[in-house]
């Protein structure tokens, strides 16, 4: 009994040292995986590797990520797939296989730097996707009601406390190692060599259980008809738009029109943004930027982490067809869409295609420039 009465004492003690020294709050969750040895999860060299898997199903099905009727029939109510990008300049460029995204969300992160969340309906057929970075909160919160299953290298405290809260389980390559590869040939610092691919993401998502049938029921956006004319967007023309994300100025949204393709060309750091695994130009069929109250963390500043107030909607601009619509934005809740207002009141109609959406911070709305 003696025993049993100081081993309780003990316990008690070490319970109220943790408590008073407020340590809890300190430890990142382990969320995306199971719990394993701390260390850099980027000096894993990964088992996974660059690869397919051929798809047969016929590409007919409703894609809700781009509104069209394009996506494999087998993908039918499943979740789409997010990988989250590294785009440090220069070392993350040239970036692998996002030319093939159907919706990009750009957003910045710490230092001013951004990030990039690629969505696909379907990543079997891509060779290689990266260089694959950790995962962000703000990331999360835009897109947790597309409910994507999400590829990454590592989060921040925010973000898995925002995973446990909503129950989210993501594949983080620090524990699902068959989730990434490693390309030595760049010859750059260990967390810009991380890669996934088609085949390593349907090993993983297979081996570790990973729930695939989706419970959102709505589109990314509120497209027209697959079969619809293409609305042009009435506030004005506009044959380029280009806007900073934050205060570092390289960080920027730099589309201009195409008029051949009928497309936005991106370009960042006064460069074009090619994939390096097609050498193809970025292009999309719509781009929308989003100005948003963005602040860092209090306690964070060393870190830079940022909040993104998305509760208070904000002002915005959709383009394309070489023309744009001056537009009011508000999500109003985590498990809430965004929902997008013409000046007029009525809901935004988007064009059906590939998306660039960007959330800069609106401290930077005075210095947006839209060319006619």
């Amino acid at each position: 009994m003696k025993r049993l009465l100081t081993l309780l004492l003990v316990l008690t003690a070490i319970l109220s040292l943790v408590s008073c020294s407020g340590s809890s709050e300190e430890i990142p969750l382990q969320i995306g995986g199971p719990i394993t040895e701390q260390k850099n999860p980027y000096e894993q060299e990964g088992d996974g590797s660059a690869g397919t898997v051929e798809v047969t199903s016929e590409k007919t099905a409703y894609n809700p990520l781009t509104g069209l009727n394009n996506m494999a029939q087998d993908r039918v109510g499943k979740r789409p797939i997010a990988v989250s990008v590294n785009n440090i300049n220069p070392y993350a460029w040239p970036q692998m296989g996002i030319s093939k995204a159907d919706y990009i969300l750009e957003i910045e992160t710490e230092g001013g730097i951004t990030r990039m969340l690629c969505l696909f309906s379907d990543t079997r057929e891509i060779r290689a996707i990266g260089s694959v970075r950790s995962l962000r909160d703000q990331f999360l919160e835009a897109l947790y009601p597309l409910d994507p299953i999400i590829i990454h290298i590592g989060t921040s405290i925010y973000a898995d406390r925002a995973m446990a809260q909503y129950s989210y389980r993501t594949i983080d390559g620090g524990h699902y190692s068959s989730a990434i590869w490693t390309d030595r040939t760049r010859r750059r610092d260990i967390e810009h060599t991380k890669f996934t691919s088609g085949d390593a993401i349907e090993k993983t998502i297979s081996s570790a259980k990973i729930l695939t049938d989706s419970t959102s029921k709505i589109s990314a956006f509120n497209f027209i008809g697959a079969d619809d004319p293409k609305i042009i967007p009435g506030t004005g023309t506009a044959s380029a738009i280009k806007y900073n994300f934050s205060t570092v100025s390289s960080y920027d949204g730099d589309f201009r029109y195409d008029e051949e393709t009928g497309k936005y060309l991106k370009w960042q750091f006064g460069k074009k943004h090619v994939d390096g695994e097609t050498d193809e130009q970025l292009s999309f069929d719509n781009v929308i930027v989003l100005f948003a109250d963005i602040s860092i963390i209090p306690g964070e500043q060393k870190a830079g982490l940022v909040k993104v107030e998305f509760s208070k909607g904000g002002k915005g601009y959709y383009l394309s067809q070489g023309h744009y619509e001056e537009i009011t934005w508000t999500k109003s809740d985590y498990p809430s869409n965004f929902v997008f207002t013409k000046l007029d009141g009525t809901e935004l109609q988007v064009n059906v295609g590939n998306t660039h959406m960007g959330v800069a911070d609106v401290d930077n709305l005075s210095r947006l420039v839209i060319t006619p």
